[in-house]
């Protein structure tokens, strides 16, 4: 016990000097990339930009520490220095050198050219291209819609419409609302990536009386049950046996939070404020989506699908059709970046 605090003592005395200190079973960091990258690598962590070292996989209380060390210590002259750094592992640095590589996060770039934030937390590119699927989950007070894709062949998987069951005759309680969650919750596919429709951050009502007191109970139930899917989601594809020090700095966020006006600009659903049924739109989108795109230009879904969409009654017909359009949206222009479809955005003056 005594080597060990008089190990401490001297990494935080002369942190320079750890190397003499590292476990020798760890390969030193400088072997795993080439002169070219390891460049590369030195010239982002050494920005004084935060913006910029925010667009790679490094947390908000890292980069803090990161900036404090370099204060004090001046620029990383090697990458490995920055394992002596507090907060850095071997691990969590190799994320963060591998991200820098791949290029910063895909909603940074197209944010760059659509005024505004699109897509929060950030989108690394890391996470783009490790997933395969993605699914997009519309809820409202009386339905959950989802859509399931497959990003390799921009295939529709699975779109389904699940009408929301609430006790009668009883008053809800929050033990209600997370029984509620959980079913819906364990009924959505699993995937690599989630994504909903950013939601107000206000409970008021829109319109001339935004405190009618039953409009703000509807939001806060609304409110109460996404922030219950979204914690059920990212703690059903947390790993339990993953206890590094990675694993344990934040949370891993599996779900995704879409502008909500992007869908609508794009697909002419929304006039001036006013959203407009989808049931037109997409029935004529579909008949453009019957076959498979090499280039990821425009999605695939099968005649399955799409006899089951236009089976449905009215309601069910715009529900579903709010989910693709969130669906699609957020594949090309968040995953393929499809230049057409944010050309066609930027025209539209979103």
């Amino acid at each position: 016990m005594k080597h060990g605090f008089n190990k401490m003592t001297f990494v935080y005395a002369n942190p320079r000097m750890l190397v003499s200190l590292k476990c020798f079973s760890s390969e030193n960091l400088d072997d795993k990339y080439t002169d070219t990258e390891k460049q590369k690598i030195l010239e982002v962590i050494n920005s004084n930009n935060n913006d910029i070292l925010l667009r790679y996989d490094i947390s908000k209380a890292r980069l803090k520490k990161f900036n404090q060390w370099k204060a004090s210590n001046g620029e990383i002259k090697s990458i490995s220095d920055i394992e002596y750094v507090e907060g850095f592992s071997e691990k969590s640095a190799k994320k963060l050198f591998n991200s820098i590589l791949s290029g910063p996060s895909s909603n940074s770039q197209t944010a760059s050219k659509i005024k505004g934030n699109i897509l929060y937390p950030s989108l690394s590119e890391s996470v783009v291209k490790d997933a395969k699927t993605t699914l997009s989950v519309y809820i409202t007070v009386n339905s959950v819609c989802w859509s399931l894709i497959e990003k390799n062949s921009y295939e529709v998987v699975e779109w389904m419409y699940h009408t929301i069951e609430y006790p009668k005759g009883k008053k809800m309680q929050i033990s209600d609302m997370l029984d509620i969650s959980w079913s819906i919750t364990e009924q959505l596919p699993t995937a690599d990536i989630y994504v909903m429709k950013a939601e107000p951050t206000t409970l008021r009502a829109g319109g001339n009386d935004p405190n009618n007191p039953k409009v703000i109970a509807v939001n806060l139930q609304k409110a109460q049950m996404i922030a219950m899917i979204v914690a059920l989601i990212n703690a059903r594809e947390f790993d339990g046996d993953d206890n590094s020090e990675e694993s344990q700095d934040r949370l891993k966020h599996k779900v995704y939070f879409l502008r909500p006006t992007l869908p609508f600009r794009l697909y002419g659903t929304l006039v001036g404020n006013e959203r407009v049924s989808t049931e037109q739109t997409v029935d004529m989108l579909l008949k453009t989506l019957t076959t498979k795109s090499n280039n990821h230009s425009h999605a695939y879904i099968n005649e399955r699908l799409q006899n089951m969409f236009r089976s449905q009654k009215d309601l069910q017909k715009d529900m579903l059709g709010q989910c693709l359009l969130l669906s699609l949206t957020f594949m090309d222009l968040c995953v393929y970046r499809n230049q057409e479809r944010i050309n066609a955005l930027m025209k539209r003056r979103e």
